[in-house]
């Protein structure tokens, strides 16, 4: 399983090089993709401080396929909604990221001996 660093890694990898690649197709790179990127590594690790690994058999529901799968529609909608307003954006955007980070956690467990349950 890994560790909290390599989820924090991770999630800022993939999360960093995506808020990067959208950058660069909208306004160019920005200090935004830097922020984005610091925000994501923060983010890795919280299914396990929602659902600690007390045991080695933590994982339950936010550790789980069906969490996976409400995340990425909630991304999906998230992606979809187009804000009217400054703080709405603002609130998208640190959605999309912790959502984004949350996902690569999961994945990442998901290739461990002891993968995610369905439920």
């Amino acid at each position: 399983m890994p560790n909290s660093l390599a989820h924090r890694v991770g999630a800022a990898v993939v999360v960093g090089a995506v808020s990067i690649a959208h950058e660069t197709q909208n306004e160019g790179v920005t200090g935004k993709s830097f922020a984005n990127t610091l925000l994501a590594a923060a983010s890795g690790t919280l299914p396990d401080l929602i659902e600690p690994a007390l045991h080695p058999n933590h994982r339950q529901f936010f550790h789980s396929f069906a969490m996976l799968g409400l995340v990425g529609y909630g991304l999906l909608k998230l992606y979809q909604w187009q804000p009217e307003t400054r703080e709405n954006e603002l609130l998208r955007s640190i959605a999309l990221i912790v959502g984004g980070a949350y996902t690569v956690h999961l994945l990442m467990d998901a290739r461990t001996a002891k993968s995610l349950p369905l439920f």
